[in-house]
């Protein structure tokens, strides 16, 4: 007899695990998230991530190499789902297994090549230790285990928009964002002159909270960047 999967089921059936997605209860196998929901949810695998809307908008910052997400954000959505308890819920697990999700699912697509950093958007300090965790970083940490590459948490820091921009307008999140990161005062630009980053961000809705990491990171000489959210409201 296997024990131990005696013992897992047994588990199961006492303390249910339910999908992040759509709360249905998880079979024995399946990982946070339920095969329903991974055939059901949009994977953004058929871009040339050098011609989307963002990256026609920010055609002007000659260092954008791509801009590109994993999913597509809707409201009461899959994705919506997964970043709400992530986010609220405090179901850590969740960001490294985004992050292998979508580095696995999107490597071949050319979107992280070139590539030599990662770099999560940090929280404004007041909100990471409210929260306890910049989810950002967590979906980073899981996207560095399948690119392997290092990640940087010193080059940006926030410095404004600390307040949410969910019930913003338009017009008030881009205006909010627009000098909300930084570089680290810390930071001699001329160190990281010429490299390529991945900019991580779990949603992005307008683009003005990655249009300023973007922009604070162009200080740096000769270097290249990587747009990359999780998911995000995409409009053609």
């Amino acid at each position: 007899m296997d024990f131990r999967k005696l013992y897992y089921s047994l588990a199961d059936l006492l303390l249910p695990r339910m999908c992040n997605g759509c709360g249905c209860r998880l079979a024995l196998g399946e990982e946070l998230v339920c095969t329903k929901c991974m055939l059901t949810m949009p994977v953004e695998h058929k871009h040339d991530w050098r011609y989307n809307r963002h990256a026609n908008d920010w055609a002007g910052h000659e260092g954008l190499a791509g801009v590109g997400a994993y999913t597509r954000y809707t409201h009461d959505g899959i994705a919506a789902h997964i970043i709400h308890n992530l986010k609220y819920y405090r179901h850590t697990a969740l960001g490294p297994w985004m992050g292998r999700q979508a580095a696995q699912q999107l490597r071949a697509t050319g979107l992280f090549d070139g590539a030599e950093a990662i770099v999560p958007l940090p929280l404004a300090p007041q909100r990471h230790r409210r929260r306890g965790f910049n989810q950002s970083e967590l979906i980073a940490q899981g996207m560095a285990e399948v690119l392997q590459l290092p990640i940087v948490t010193t080059l940006l820091r926030r410095t404004g928009a600390f307040e949410s921009q969910t019930h913003f307008s338009y017009a008030q999140r881009l205006e909010n964002a627009r000098e909300a990161f930084s570089l680290n005062p810390d930071v001699h630009p001329d160190e990281y002159a010429g490299r390529h980053f991945i900019l991580v961000d779990d949603v992005m809705t307008t683009g003005a909270t990655m249009l300023s990491a973007i922009t604070a990171i162009e200080q740096i000489p000769d270097t290249r960047f990587t747009a990359f959210c999780w998911a995000w409201v995409y409009k053609s």
